[in-house]
């Protein structure tokens, strides 16, 4: 060998000096490759036949030999296990000879751990286990079925046979992997004697009656003296039917070694398998010369191949580099909603995308290739799409692209947005056009919808009779004025201004530049409220009144802003001062009603201080006369006259302040000076109608906050109706009077005149509060109508109830309450006539109060 190779290099030497040394020098690294190549081969060939022949024999051989020997160990502890199973069987003592016997079973065959019997339900009667089993395991129990699956087929498969079964491999805890056999057990039957028998006898059979089970442990199978000895030599390892390792002599990994031999371990064919493998054996002379020829000759390869190496390695990096962007480009694209389309120079589809075959439903193989008219054009529109082609091949497609519509595979037809831009190569050639496409279906739809919305909307803000404007507070910036709004107003901001009753704030013109509103880090939920102010302005320029409805709202860009609604309640202000007119009209006819009521009981009342007075001074003329008067009885005589005109001058004083017309005006006033002024009036009623009056004032009632002339009035309605039911009634003695009872609680006095009438009807009663409402022929219906409102506008309440005595009614209770301090700033909506309400007495029969 040595010779070969040397002789090959000086030829080699030779040629290098020849003509042919370039040649070869380009052809060495090819020599060296075959030659190579042909040494590996001749070295696997000769390996092949030689030493993995041998050894394949040798293995073969001893592992058959192995497996011989393994089978009569094994059919040894088999028999051993029938006589056990014989001796239960036929001996009444056999149950108690097993635990000697299944020990000694135990002690002989190391691989044995557990020896246990089974009766015909698979409950275990009899166990017994090996020594090197731990002390606290416990894997059965008596009178227990067995828990094992495998151990249970095992059962199954012996009763079904009626001979010995063997289990494949299963795994117990603390263990290992285990085989299991299991040999039935027979009771003796008596069945009834056959025709060729005599009739009393009877003929005796076999009934299964448990099993035998001995549990071997596959450890302790490898552990035996021909696996020990087998293992000197050869990797050893028991295997199941999937070749999965289950004990082994070898502790590396000698699963993929080339020489192995698998045979069957008897009698567990059926899953349990034996496989040797040899172990590594040092090689020949000849083969390590071999060895020598590849290594010289690889050496020899790497010399003239590295600078190919070099330079395909930096291809290899190129082309590598080259893949990846390749692949992220076109996941890339891949991964887009948008489709992209490549045209060549003529029009040509050169590329399509994944997203755009989806948008259109043609496939790549459809697309590519095609030629105007493309397959998703549609067929109505082909004149538009050409144009929009011609367009982008001459260049002159539009920056916003193309708006198109385009067909699917299905027919159907949907709106697209089409992008076109140049195809330039690497040499800075333009080789074509690429194109992005959008589906702007929806967002086309959402659009429309949007539009006509806003139309709608805009329609019905137009067509309100009401005024409605959107500010920006911060930048004085009309955001939204409808029609009414222009005509009134114009465009400016200065009738929002108007309404609202504000002045534009002082900042604004600091805040137009910016770019924070004047509402900026405000809580949005303290600012827009659910509830809206609402007011009513006078505008003077318009001579208009308007009920104005303003809130604070989150406008689309996320400012505040404010939104004003203004109604034109003009005709509602004309119908109140008409009202307030008429009520004045009313309100003289009624003072002038009850003067013409009084005038009789007013000139009574009269009629005693004249007659006095006229009487005083004719005394007076005729003693002067005479000369018979001295003057201190002139002066008392004269005095006495003075007081009489004085009183005469009180009762037209109180008359003419009761009827004048005068604004109300508040004032803290005691009630004792209120019910004492409305005594002084309605004693001369009470008198006319002999009708007594009996008065109840709780001590230490505090001062009130009313206008005591309106308190009057109604004290004098109530007390003046009261009389006139009880004369109706036509009441005899006690009964012919009147109570007035004034108590208080926390926060108000109560008024209360009670009758002792003829009460008020039910069906009076719904209505006693209407104004023009009356029952009596010369009544106006406007007294208890003005009393409650006289009673609302000092914030109290005024109510009647009926007073029965059983079930026949006796009498009426008139109660009203007056508040000692004001509830609130705003007046009630009744108060709001009541400056046209004149101090009149103004009083009429309870029933025709209404």
């Amino acid at each position: 060998m040595l010779t070969v190779l040397r002789r090959l290099r000086l030829r080699t030497q030779a040629a290098l000096r020849g003509r042919n040394a370039d040649r070869l020098l380009l052809f060495g690294p090819l020599l060296s490759l075959v030659l190579f190549l042909g040494a590996a081969a001749a070295l696997v060939r000769y390996t092949q036949q030689t030493e993995v022949q041998r050894e394949r024999d040798t293995l073969q051989r001893d592992s058959e030999w192995a497996q011989q020997r393994m089978s009569l160990e094994m059919g040894l502890m088999q028999e051993q296990l029938q006589s056990l199973a014989n001796t239960l069987e036929a001996s009444p003592r056999g149950p108690a000879r097993f635990e000697f016997m299944a020990r000694s079973f135990l002690r002989q065959h190391a691989s044995a751990v557990l020896v246990y019997v089974t009766d015909a339900q698979g409950l275990v009667t009899q166990l017994a286990s090996s020594a090197v089993l731990p002390h606290d395991l416990e894997l059965l129990a008596k009178g227990e079925p067995e828990d094992q699956p495998l151990a249970l087929r095992t059962f199954d498969q012996a009763e079904i046979t009626l001979h010995t079964a063997y289990s494949i491999p299963y795994q117990l805890p603390r263990i290992g992997w285990v085989v299991q056999s299991a040999t039935p057990l027979f009771s003796a039957l008596k069945t009834p004697a056959t025709k060729a028998t005599s009739e009393g006898s009877l003929e005796s059979s076999q009934q299964f009656a448990g099993t035998v089970n001995a549990v071997f442990s596959i450890d302790g199978l490898l552990r035996s003296d021909v696996v020990q000895e087998l293992s000197t030599r050869y990797a050893v390892a028991l295997v199941s039917r999937a070749q999965n390792v289950l004990a082994g002599s070898a502790t590396a990994d000698i699963h993929r070694k080339p020489l192995q031999y698998v045979v069957a371990m008897h009698p567990f064919d059926a899953g349990l398998f034996m496989r040797v493998s040899s172990y590594h054996s040092a090689p020949s002379w000849m083969v390590r010369g071999l060895y020598w020829a590849v290594f010289i000759l690889s050496a020899l390869m790497l010399w003239m191949l590295w600078g190919t190496w070099r330079q395909m390695r930096q291809r290899l990096q190129t082309q590598e580099s080259l893949t990846r962007e390749t692949a992220f480009r076109r996941a890339m694209e891949n991964s887009l909603s948008t489709g992209m389309q490549a045209i060549d120079l003529k029009g040509r589809i050169s590329y399509v995308n994944l997203a755009f075959c989806k948008m259109t439903g043609f496939s790549e193989q459809d697309l590519l290739g095609s030629a105007p008219p493309h397959p998703y054009w549609p067929q109505r529109r082909t004149a538009e799409m050409a144009l929009a082609l011609q367009q982008t091949i001459d260049g002159l497609a539009p920056p916003s692209g193309f708006a198109l519509k385009l067909r699917r595979k299905d027919g159907s037809e949907f709106d697209a947005r089409v992008y076109v831009s140049a195809l330039i190569d690497a040499r800075e050639r333009q080789t074509g056009w690429i194109t992005s496409i959008t589906d702007i279906t929806e967002p086309t739809r959402i659009r429309h919808e949007l539009a006509a919305s806003h139309e709608r909307f805009v329609a019905v803000l137009e067509g309100l009779d009401a005024a409605v404007s959107v500010l920006a507070i911060d930048r004085n910036e009309q955001l939204f004025a409808n029609k009414l709004y222009r005509q009134w107003f114009g465009a400016s901001a200065h009738g929002h201004h108007l309404l609202s009753g504000q002045d534009p704030s002082p900042t604004t013109a600091q805040d137009v530049d910016d770019e924070v509103d004047a509402f900026a880090g405000l809580p949005t939920g303290e600012i827009i409220k659910p509830m809206a102010q609402v007011h009513e302005i006078h505008v003077a320029a318009l001579d208009r009144w308007f009920d104005v409805r303003q809130r604070y709202i989150q406008w689309v860009d996320g400012r505040i802003v404010q939104m004003l609604i203004a109604t034109d309640v003009t005709a509602r202000h004309q119908a109140d001062d008409v009202t307030r007119n008429q009520e004045e009209k009313a309100q003289i006819t009624s003072r002038l009603i009850a003067m013409g009521e009084m005038a009789s009981s007013l000139a009574h009342e009269l009629n005693q201080p004249l007659t006095a007075i006229n009487n005083y001074c004719s005394g007076i003329i005729a003693r002067l006369k005479n000369h018979s008067i001295p003057p201190q009885e002139l002066q008392a005589a004269l005095e006495k006259t003075a007081r009489q005109a004085q009183r005469a001058a009180a009762v037209i004083r109180r008359v003419r302040d009761f009827v004048k017309k005068s604004e109300p005006h508040r004032i803290d006033c005691r009630v004792h000076d209120i019910v004492q002024n409305t005594l002084e009036l309605a004693e001369i009623d009470l008198r006319r109608r002999n009708v007594r009056l009996f008065t109840h004032i709780a001590p230490g009632i505090p001062q009130l906050w009313a206008d005591p002339i309106l308190v009057e009035q109604v004290l004098l309605n109530l007390l003046r109706n009261a009389a006139e039911s009880v004369d109706k009634a036509q009441r005899k003695g006690l009964a012919r009077s009147i109570e007035l009872n004034i108590s208080v609680d926390a926060h108000q006095a109560i008024f209360s005149v009670r009758d002792n009438g003829t009460g008020v009807p039910e069906d009076v009663m719904a209505h006693l509060y209407e104004a023009f409402y009356t029952t009596k022929a010369d009544g106006l219906g406007i007294g208890l109508n003005i009393c409650r409102s006289i009673i609302e506008y000092h914030q109290g309440r005024l109510w009647a109830e009926n007073q029965y005595n059983q079930e026949l009614v006796c009498g009426c209770t008139f109660s009203f309450t007056l508040p000692f301090q004001p509830l609130s700033q705003e007046l009630p909506a009744a108060a709001t006539s009541m400056p046209a309400i004149e101090h009149a007495g103004v009083v009429d029969s309870q029933f025709g109060q209404p």
